[in-house]
């Protein structure tokens, strides 16, 4: 008997202690079971919807790469476009001048059937009223560099950056960095190759900065990210 009582003792302990556990079993979240549900990281979080660079100079095809794939559903790779601009440019002329240049990428896109043009002087206004995400130059810490914007929320500019994933941005941090107001801008032979923005989950993760600094008192530092 007092086995027993153990046994049951030990039994509603572990009901108490593990209740989460309990409800994914129920509910089938526990790994493997019908229905469960994924778990993402941080890392797969950063970098959905971002091609990612593979070599130094090749951050202007990875940002191309990511625009035709995830605006316009035309699963392009980086890989892709670089040997075929290879073929096309001087690579040593590509390595003098650190990468690519937005020509390049024009006469890619244009090959492949879209058309591309590159504006100077835009305003961060400009940017928000565009329909599609659009590559842009900054400028950071002495290294030029190609990003994309993906759109513009709460003050806040959403980047997928080939070097690093998503980023969120101040608008005031981005002006900064943002190389003479130039944006390129790819338009699809057809428009109904343009569907709705969905910006990546880390795009809504948007940090409250008043919210840090109510809670732990004190100020959120200037930080690259936001």
């Amino acid at each position: 008997m007092n086995c027993l009582r153990s046994i049951l003792a030990a039994g509603l302990a572990s009901l108490v202690l593990f209740p989460a556990l309990v409800r994914a079993q129920n509910t089938g979240e526990a790994t493997g079971a019908r229905g469960s549900k994924n778990v993402r990281s941080l890392k797969e979080i950063r970098d959905e919807g971002v091609v990612k660079q593979r070599w130094d100079v090749s951050c202007g095809a990875a940002a191309l790469s990511t625009l035709l794939t995830y605006d316009f559903k035309d699963d392009t790779t980086e890989t892709s476009i670089v040997v075929w601009l290879l073929h096309r440019v001087d690579a040593t002329r590509v390595r003098s001048r650190g990468g690519f240049s937005l020509l390049d990428l024009k006469h890619f896109s244009e090959a492949r059937g879209y058309h591309a043009e590159a504006f100077s002087g835009m305003t961060i206004q400009d940017l928000a009223q565009e329909k599609t995400s659009v590559i842009v130059p900054i400028r950071e810490k002495g290294f030029d560099h190609f990003v994309v914007v993906k759109g513009i929320v709460a003050g806040h500019v959403i980047l997928g950056d080939p070097g690093f994933g998503n980023i969120t941005m101040r608008v005031d941090r981005f002006q900064t960095l943002w190389k003479n107001g130039i944006v390129f801008v790819v338009h699809p032979p057809d428009d109904r190759m343009i569907g709705d923005k969905r910006l990546p989950l880390a795009a809504r993760l948007v940090p409250d900065e008043s919210l840090i600094s109510r809670k732990i008192g004190v100020t959120a530092p200037s930080n690259y990210l936001y």
